[in-house]
Formats: C-alpha cells, structure tokens, sequence
C-alpha cells in the first residue's frame, strides 16, 4: 500500500505540473502533496463539458461537472469544473497526452 500511495502522490504531482503549464488552466484544491489522485480544473474560455467531450474522441477520460460539490461551485462561481483522476495504474505518458489534448482544446475554442 506504500507503493501504491508513493505512485499516487508522484503522478499527481506531475499532473499538477503538467496542467499549470497550460496557459489558462487553473487548478483547484491544495497543493499536490495535500491532495489524493485527483485533479479539478478548468480551461478559461471553454464549459468543462467541452472540454470532456473533445478529449474523449482521442480516448482520454474525464470528467467534467459539479462532482458532488455545488455549493463549493456555486462558491467559487464556476458551472462546471473538468476533473482528471489518477491511480496506481496511470502513467506520466498518460498525463502527457492529457496535456497534448488540452492542448487541442485550446485550438479548437481558440
């Protein structure tokens, strides 16, 4: 379980990393080594929704709503928050082709 907690934590690191490069992605939620394998941010311009349905045409899965928090939405204002989880099996080729895919979102909305 120690493994699996130490790859957790490393992946989304990196995937915190990765998302913060984008220009206009904000993440939210504490910094990487105080939070699970789960990433919720948005893309300025684009509905999260938009967001999952482009990513998923080139096999990347998401999900994009209010996760169980709306008031915590309705707080911050947003409709919708886009969210990336990782786990014991994803690998930072996956989190790369996240990237690549936000990427192409930002072309698309342009």
């Amino acid at each position: 379980m120690g493994a699996i907690h130490a790859h957790e934590q490393a992946i989304i690191a990196y995937a915190i990393e990765r998302l913060e490069e984008v220009p206009g992605v904000k993440v939210y939620g504490p910094p990487a080594p105080h939070k699970g394998g789960v990433a919720a941010f948005t893309l300025e311009g684009v509905h999260p929704h938009d967001i999952a349905q482009v990513l998923d045409r080139d096999g990347i899965a998401i999900r994009a709503g209010h996760h169980c928090a709306m008031p915590l939405h309705d707080r911050f204002n947003l409709p919708a928050t886009a969210r990336a989880s990782f786990y014991l099996y994803n690998t930072p080729d996956e989190v790369d082709k996240l990237i690549e895919g936000l990427y192409k979102v930002k072309k698309m909305f342009g």
